[in-house]
């Protein structure tokens, strides 16, 4: 094995790809392109009915949507995302229990395609370790057009003590499929990125769902715990 190839088994960048002149090969652009596409595709992709079917309806999971009237909305006009009605918040209030130890929210975020691709392996593993950690928790909820942000309202409404958004992540070059998951202890309107503790390329190709499930339960336990978050737990640690 030659030493670019030993590089390329390595990691998933684009790395020892040669060049035709100054330009890249036919084969490492014509990747690229494929990979910009599939990106492309996951930003602009939406949930798919028979998805949200088969995944909300067995558990009763509320499905809402934030301000973002639509895809391109959301794109354009981030702030749309972080927010949802005064009439969905009451609809959560009416549905899920209150005043838990952690709530779960599960956004679309950059890409809808991921949350298709992960949830149903990771979002057992949270509430069986939850379970197991004797940590209570509410309803998941699940958001479309959302972002981060919109976890800090949604659990804020319900008084929870830890908000974990399970959020499809902006695409790159490697995988379009990834997932994270944003931790918030005592969320609100007060809430800053510095305040989040963050579990980021969750995916096939990467960490894979199930072991970040587990990691994700170990970190809840802590930052319960330890009462705080982000960049304060950081520093304790």
């Amino acid at each position: 094995m030659t030493d670019a190839e030993l590089l390329r088994k390595q990691t998933p960048a684009r790395i020892a790809v040669g060049r035709a002149g100054p330009r890249p090969t036919t084969k490492a652009w014509m990747n690229f392109r494929h990979a910009h596409a599939a990106a492309k595709d996951a930003v602009f992709s939406e949930l798919s009915p028979s998805f949200i079917e088969r995944f909300a309806g067995p558990l009763g999971m509320p499905v809402i949507q934030t301000l973002a009237a639509d895809r391109q909305e959301f794109i354009l006009n981030p702030p749309k995302g972080k927010q949802t009605t005064a009439a969905n918040i009451q609809l959560i209030k009416n549905r899920c229990p209150s005043g838990k130890d952690v709530q779960i929210v599960i956004c679309d975020g950059l890409s809808p395609l991921a949350i298709e691709a992960t949830i149903e392996e990771i979002l057992p593993m949270i509430l069986e370790g939850l379970q197991i950690e004797k940590i209570s928790t509410g309803l998941p909820i699940l958001v479309k057009h959302g972002r981060v942000a919109i976890a800090d309202q949604l659990s804020h409404a319900l008084g929870a003590k830890l908000a974990i958004n399970l959020i499809g992540e902006r695409p790159g070059l490697s995988s379009g499929v990834g997932l994270s998951a944003y931790m918030t202890y005592n969320p609100g309107p007060h809430t800053i990125s510095s305040d989040r503790t963050v579990v980021s390329n969750i995916h096939a190709g990467a960490t894979p769902p199930v072991e970040a499930g587990a990691f994700v339960v170990h970190l809840a336990k802590i930052i319960l715990e330890k009462r705080m978050s982000g960049v304060a737990l950081q520093k304790l640690l």
